[in-house]
């Protein structure tokens, strides 16, 4: 018997507790036919293009590189952070880095080694749908954005002039995404038949941000992308489930909501400290705005002064700096980069998250919470360690997984890859996720599952970060400060 074929579907910034009957009836079926991880969570920093790349190579930001949205890499992108959302950004830091702009073996890589395909259509930034098949080109292999041929390899080409015009983008995007959907069933499913095969869908994160999580436009975007899963389904029901097709559906973060809106680069002058877009002659802080904010010293002595200010201010959450040892990072009241898998190269000298909160916004949406960016004040924001923000879904269905099943142990994207690739018969070498076991048809225990909670203090603060462990495998849970 050949392998299964996979289906792996990412409903970006999907939140687990959005994903009801009302909303998403087929995603709400799939999942009752097959296995649930409730305990799933998203890698830190919870953005977008960070938890593209753990999806793609099974690991962290220390490993992978992709340590944020934005960062700064001046021999790339110089007197402004790089911005991980645009393709050409990306395409330049894999050319000032040696072809390095993911650090680790990605999913197209490793089948192209064992000789077999992934084929991607992508709605989402052109920064998300390069990473999620960057090696795609050399390989000639099928990868189709939303955006146009320009950003898309030319096995896709003819697509543009089949299926037409691509629809303007909405919010909702549900006439692009169901545009996109027609592509991967006829092109994709019906003709090219990859041993993998990967669908992003935008929303409803585009909608979550610009008109808010519980928004009437929010609730379509779900049901418009869950329309176009809905034709997958019945694609699956029909042909896909007897040839031994499996699907993995996930969300790559959460959500909370905006409460208040802050500019770090004023704050930050407002105390003194000469601070801008980029280190030059007039500016000794860099900042990467965002939630997390990132921010690189031209002098690493002024860190602690910057950061001991920051720590005292009642809109800042969690501080990370370079390791002092395991637990603390080299800056009072920080715990280590190394902690939250984030310490490589790329990172910030100090990262830090903003205040957040369980209370309910006005649409009785849980989880609200403070940021920097130009997203509008009430809508969806990610990027923190709020556990809205790191719990994703995580679905799988097939006759490799069981039914009705719903997971005690802690999961997360970094699981997806080693998943995938054991499900083909592949070594998943040097990955830090783990094989979801537990969710096979002939379901095995994957270790001990525990919690394990880290504290610092200083000043008027203390500072608390959860972990989860399932085996040996690190999932974070939230982290707090009071």
């Amino acid at each position: 018997m050949s392998p299964p074929k996979i289906i792996l579907v990412v409903f970006d910034g999907l939140r687990p507790d959005m994903v009801v009957p009302e909303l998403a009836p087929n995603l709400v079926r799939f999942a009752d036919g097959g296995s649930r991880f409730p305990l799933s969570r998203a890698v830190f920093p919870t953005e977008t293009r960070v938890n593209v790349a753990a999806l793609v190579t099974g690991c962290r930001p220390a490993r992978h590189g992709i340590v944020a949205n934005q960062f700064h890499a001046p021999d790339a992108v110089a007197g402004r952070p790089l911005n991980t959302g645009l393709a050409d950004d990306l395409l330049a830091l894999d050319a000032a880095s040696g072809g390095q702009l993911v650090g680790m073996p990605s999913l197209g890589e490793r089948l192209a080694a064992a000789g077999k395909t992934l084929a991607v259509v992508s709605t989402g930034t052109t920064g998300a749908g390069l990473l999620l098949h960057h090696r795609a080109e050399p390989q000639g292999q099928f990868r189709w954005s939303s955006h146009g041929p320009g950003y898309s390899t030319p096995a896709a080409a003819s697509a543009f002039t089949r299926f037409g015009e691509v629809p303007k983008a909405g919010l909702p995007n549900t006439a692009r995404i169901d545009h996109a959907m027609t592509v991967f069933l006829e092109q994709v499913l019906g003709e090219i038949g990859p041993d993998v095969a990967l669908f992003w869908s935008s929303d409803p994160d585009s909608t979550y941000h610009y008109r808010g999580i519980g928004s009437p436009e929010a609730k379509a975007s779900i049901r418009g992308a869950d329309s176009a899963f809905g034709r997958l389904l019945a694609w699956w029901e029909e042909t896909g489930a007897d040839a031994g097709t499996q699907i993995l559906c996930l969300s790559d973060h959460g959500h909370i909501t905006g409460r208040e809106k802050l500019e770090t680069g004023d704050l930050l002058r407002g105390a003194g400290f000469k601070a801008g877009p980029a280190i030059d002659t007039d500016t000794d802080v860099a900042i990467t705005p965002g939630a997390p904010v990132g921010l690189t010293c031209r002098d690493p002595a002024a860190l602690a002064r910057i950061a001991a200010w920051i720590a005292e201010q009642p809109w800042c959450g969690l501080l990370f700096s370079a390791p002092r040892n395991e637990i603390e990072g080299e800056v009072a009241g920080s715990f280590a980069l190394s902690l939250a898998a984030v310490d490589h190269a790329r990172a910030p000298h100090l990262f830090f998250t903003f205040a957040d909160d369980d209370e309910t916004d006005a649409n009785g949406i849980a989880g609200t919470g403070i940021y920097d960016n130009k997203l509008p004040l009430f809508g969806g924001i990610h990027g923190g360690l709020h556990p809205r923000e790191l719990s994703n879904v995580l679905i799988a269905g097939g006759d490799a997984f069981r039914e009705g099943y719903g997971s005690p142990f802690a999961a997360g994207i970094v699981d997806v890859l080693p998943t995938v690739l054991h499900l083909l018969g592949i070594p998943a070498k040097g990955v830090d996720g783990r094989v979801l076991i537990e969710a096979m048809s002939r379901g095995a225990t994957p270790g001990d599952a525990r919690k394990v909670s880290h504290e610092v203090a200083s000043g008027s603060f203390a500072r608390r970060l959860d972990r989860h462990l399932t085996g040996s495998t690190l999932y974070l849970d939230g982290g707090h400060a009071a």
